[in-house]
């Protein structure tokens, strides 16, 4: 088994080494892997090529291949530790033209400046597929224009006897109760995310924000779950809007939550952003205790909402095919569960 490993590790090396992009850069810890590179190792980073676009050039591309090291993977996790490509284009609202980030099997398109995001990646390899793209394609440069770049740690999730049992046990995860012996060769019950969730937080505490979150605008035409680890002890989650500026209604008021936020009847060319938090209670104008689902505009920003629905933890986000000027700038939560 050592030699096996040993052999993975000297394979994986030789594809850095040999695949466009150079040699390796000693500021990258770990395996990493370059552009047109295959990984069959539990983490890798992917790295960019120095020379993408630092002279201006043509439109290229970047394909990385991930091969699953069982037939037990069944997520990968990729955490952005520096992502920044050409911003979201604003006609007809914003998308990913330029420069875009997709991966095999997935409808999620991804640009703009991604710094400390993750995302989780559904993975079902078989005995005929073991393997996954994740393709960069990016635009032309002008001489002197800002080039692409990005350095994502790519992490092979395995469950024990499949995905509905990795589902189950994320949901109601016990940290004190080990994974089942024998089951799977890696402990990674305590990260792998419910199905169906984009991104999954397991610390008690932390922030969330919306994609491309900083220059703004985030992106256009998305929806995605966002999941949080919930012990049975635990009974409310809080999130507290440091920044919430999501598109809106013109109603004359400042409390866009709900029906503001999603009409009943579809509306042509009417916004529908929204945050929605199930059963949500947060103190408005004048002290008064409201309650709502669905948040948009800056109906919650500086504001705290808390829910203690049954179930998971779960927000969900959605924006529309519409941009409106000045605003759309996303959102940045500091949560706490307890």
């Amino acid at each position: 088994m050592a030699c096996v490993a040993l052999a993975a590790v000297l394979v994986q090396l030789i594809m850095v080494m040999t695949s466009w992009g150079g040699g390796v850069s000693a500021q990258f810890a770990g395996p990493t892997l370059a552009c047109g590179g295959t990984s069959l190792l539990k983490m890798t980073t992917l790295i960019s090529p120095a020379q993408i676009g630092t002279n201006g050039g043509a439109a290229s591309s970047c394909t990385y291949t991930i091969r699953a090291m069982n037939l037990r993977v069944c997520q990968l996790r990729l955490d952005f530790n520096t992502f920044n490509l050409a911003q979201p284009t604003a006609d007809p609202y914003p998308r990913c033209v330029n420069d875009v980030l997709t991966i095999e099997n997935m409808d999620f398109h991804l640009c703009g400046a991604n710094d400390g995001q993750h995302i989780y990646v559904p993975f079902s390899p078989t005995y005929n597929d073991m393997t996954m793209t994740i393709d960069f394609k990016l635009a032309g440069r002008t001489l002197g224009e800002q080039a692409p770049y990005w350095n994502i740690r790519v992490q092979q999730l395995e469950c024990p006897v499949g995905p509905a049992f990795a589902s189950k046990l994320a949901n109601r995860f016990i940290p004190e109760i080990p994974p089942p012996s024998g089951k799977t060769f890696s402990n990674d019950l305590a990260t792998l995310a419910p199905t169906g969730c984009l991104q999954y937080f397991t610390a008690p505490t932390g922030t969330i924000k919306s994609f491309n979150f900083g220059p703004g605008p985030y992106i256009g035409d998305t929806n995605y779950a966002i999941c949080f680890r919930r012990t049975r002890a635990n009974r409310i989650l809080s999130l507290h809007a440091d920044v919430f500026d999501l598109g809106y209604v013109e109603t004359g008021g400042m409390e866009w939550t709900d029906n503001e936020c999603y009409s009943n009847v579809p509306t042509p060319g009417r916004s529908e952003d929204y945050l929605f938090i199930q059963d949500g209670h947060y103190v408005a104008a004048g002290g008064i205790t409201r309650r709502a689902s669905r948040f948009c505009g800056q109906s919650i920003i500086q504001n705290t909402v808390e829910t203690s629905s049954p179930g998971p933890f779960v927000v969900y986000f959605n924006s529309d095919k519409l941009i409106e000027a000045s605003r759309e700038m996303g959102f940045h939560i500091t949560y706490e569960i307890v």
